[in-house]
């Protein structure tokens, strides 16, 4: 029995020890992989030390830079769980830390908002919403083909302006432009992978009648 009693403690110290020593780790995780450009995204995660009350920074790496910059902080609560919410204005690296802990990358890509207008029967504006400007970038003008049921491109537009928004960096990138297309037809413009990279993901407007 004093054996028995004896190898129990030994297990039970030996469990603590490698309790004691396994390291802290922070996680991070987002809420979106791709939100349009001025909106939020959710920032979660935990510590594993479960503490509750400990600093954790955000750190972010915008597209086009080489260098983190912190853009928030918050604390843990119970559980060691955090929440803080970021708004990327281009396709953004974020890292958590805690102290010398760091956790894993969450990459957020960003889609411009476009926003196709009809000023009257074959004429039309176009504007792009994002952080940076997008003058000289084309967008693609397309009309719904019932018939096929996918859309079709009309015309390649180039934006021709482009006007500082709000809040800052807001940019808004625009062109007045005519295109054919059947009456009372869906209509709406695109901006393509390629034409959004590197700093943006590919976005569509809404639609309009012809």
């Amino acid at each position: 029995m004093r054996i028995l009693a004896a190898v129990a403690i030994a297990g039970a110290a030996l469990a603590a020890a490698a309790t004691a020593a396994a390291p802290v780790t922070l996680t991070l995780a987002s809420s979106a992989s791709v939100v349009a450009y001025g909106k939020p995204v959710t920032l979660t995660g935990a510590l594993s030390t479960k503490r509750a009350n400990q600093p954790v920074s955000i750190s972010a790496l915008q597209c086009g830079t080489t260098t983190s910059k912190k853009v928030a902080t918050t604390k843990t609560v119970i559980n060691g769980a955090y929440k803080v919410s970021v708004t990327p204005t281009v396709g953004t690296t974020y890292q958590a830390a805690q102290r010398k802990v760091k956790s894993n990358t969450v990459a957020v890509a960003v889609s411009p908002v476009l926003k196709l207008v009809r000023v009257k029967r074959g004429s039309y504006t176009a504007s792009v919403t994002a952080g940076l400007d997008l003058k000289g970038k084309a967008i693609l003008f397309q009309r719904y083909s019932r018939l096929k049921k996918r859309w079709l491109q009309v015309k390649r537009v180039v934006l021709t302006a482009s006007a500082a928004g709000t809040p800052k960096p807001t940019v808004v990138s625009s062109v007045s432009f005519t295109g054919k297309a059947p009456k009372r037809a869906r209509v709406r413009v695109a901006l393509s992978k390629a034409q959004a990279a590197p700093c943006y993901v590919k976005a569509t407007s809404n639609t309009v009648r012809a």
